[in-house]
């Protein structure tokens, strides 16, 4: 498997014959949405791979995903409560108690803090944080169950509030600062794991009622409200819902996403087209190997976790670059990290991982993804801003940006079995250079504008 490999400089030229045809035209002048950032999550299962691992090879996972030599991750977000790649069922507040009086996040001071502060630390910046619960306490549903969905009892709308900012509160005494919430992840889904179901309305009535005057009242405004939080095929639908109510509209930052459910990257655009000043957020996607799975189509399940085919990385890049395409300014991952089996996860719902951890034997073994992610994150810096491209054949899919640097960033994927020649020109420059992208590749194109 050919990795990072940088291969030698594309000589270009005046464009003084103005070639025709194979071109891919880019525009450096015409810029779209800012670039906020890439990451992963930061789970339990995550967390406890992490520490398995000798010293030595946690300096590689560091360096791997914050360093500047890996994917130069600068967000993440992680589960308020438990969630299916946990060991269990856990919350803050277990009893019954309006008053959250031994509300207690002491359950999480074993592994994720200190995965979550390891990694801030090593990466010498301020990580941008998302926090997602997976369900309420037990005993504030209506299912009387943290698993298979269930509501918030209107009763408890004002206390599981004050149990979120609780929640970021206790995670600043830590010293880790909270940057985004949602309300729910995935709330239209009803799971064998936590999972906790919200109407449209319901999600709107929660913010502006509850959860937004319950950060205005404790100071932390500061805490961006992200809605939805689940699949793209829905997004625009939900955000057109929720925000037709002009406070919720103010109080909301952006709008969460998932990619379980197919591409759906019209929706995208119509969220951005129709509410350009909230940002769009990859929250989540894995490629799942349990049998049934919504991204397993049959045969994931026979995959060895280490050993993952090249395709699971084309669909990482194939998506991310219809995302960033059609509006995207953030994207998370799912796990970090995850072990030989894709877990632990309490309900054996098993996934794939940019960075497998076989700790029975010290190894770390990196799969597709965690390349095709970077040909992204490691040149696409945050700041940066996507530009305006038009190509010549739908057998590439193509993202360019404009970094802070003023450095051109082309993205370029071709999933095809044939080599394609094509013309690069940058128009701004009438410059244009021949090249040919390889076959079944990614490749990341760099020059000074």
């Amino acid at each position: 498997m050919n990795k990072f490999v940088e291969k030698l400089s594309v000589e270009f030229c005046k464009d003084i014959n103005e070639v025709e045809m194979s071109l891919l035209m880019i525009y450096s002048d015409i810029k779209y949405q800012q670039i906020k950032g890439f990451g992963g999550a930061f789970t339990e299962a995550s967390a406890y791979n992490f520490y398995q691992m000798n010293l030595e090879k946690r300096q590689e996972i560091l360096e791997a995903y914050f360093g500047s030599s890996g994917l130069n991750y600068g967000v993440g977000r992680t589960h308020i409560g438990s969630c299916d790649f946990s060991f269990g069922n856990y919350n803050y507040a277990p009893t019954e108690d309006l008053s959250l009086s031994n509300f207690s996040i002491d359950c999480d001071k074993k592994l994720l803090i200190p995965l979550i502060k390891d990694c801030q630390s090593y990466a010498n910046k301020k990580l941008t944080l998302m926090g997602s619960p997976w369900s309420p306490p037990a005993w504030m549903k209506t299912n009387a169950h943290v698993l298979r969905g269930g509501k918030l009892k209107p009763e408890c709308y004002q206390v599981f509030a004050d149990y979120l900012i609780k929640y970021i509160q206790a995670y600043q005494a830590q010293g880790i600062t909270l940057d985004l919430i949602s309300l729910q992840n995935e709330p239209k889904a009803v799971q064998k794991w936590e999972s906790c179901i919200y109407t449209a309305e319901e999600e709107q009535l929660f913010i502006r009622d509850y959860l937004y005057p319950s950060l205005v009242k404790a100071n932390l405004t500061a805490v961006k409200i992200v809605i939805w939080d689940h699949n793209k095929e829905r997004a625009f639908e939900r955000a057109r819902l929720i925000l037709a109510d002009p406070l919720v509209y103010q109080a909301v930052y952006g709008i969460g996403v998932h990619w379980y459910s197919g591409d759906h990257f019209e929706n995208l655009r119509l969220c951005k087209e129709f509410f350009p000043d909230k940002e769009l957020i990859f929250t989540e996607g894995c490629v799942e190997l349990s049998v049934g799975s919504p991204t397993n189509a049959g045969g994931n399940e026979l995959v060895e976790v280490s050993q993952s085919p090249w395709e699971f990385g084309e669909k990482y890049a194939y998506d991310i670059i219809g995302n960033i395409n059609a509006g995207l300014s953030t994207y998370i991952d799912w796990n970090l990290l995850l072990d030989v089996e894709g877990g632990p996860n309490h309900v054996g719902n098993f996934c794939s991982a940019p960075i497998i951890c076989d700790y029975q034997h010290q190894q770390i073994i990196y799969q597709p993804s965690y390349y095709f992610i970077g040909h992204l994150s490691k040149y696409v810096a945050v700041g940066s801003y996507r530009v305006a491209h038009s190509s010549f054949t739908n057998k590439l899919n193509v993202s360019s940006f404009i970094t802070p640097n003023n450095e051109v960033v082309v993205v370029v994927l071709n999933s095809s079995e044939d080599d394609i020649a094509l013309n690069l020109k940058d128009v701004l420059s009438d410059q244009i250079a021949a090249l040919t992208i390889s076959q079944k590749s990614i490749t990341t194109l760099i020059y000074p504008q």
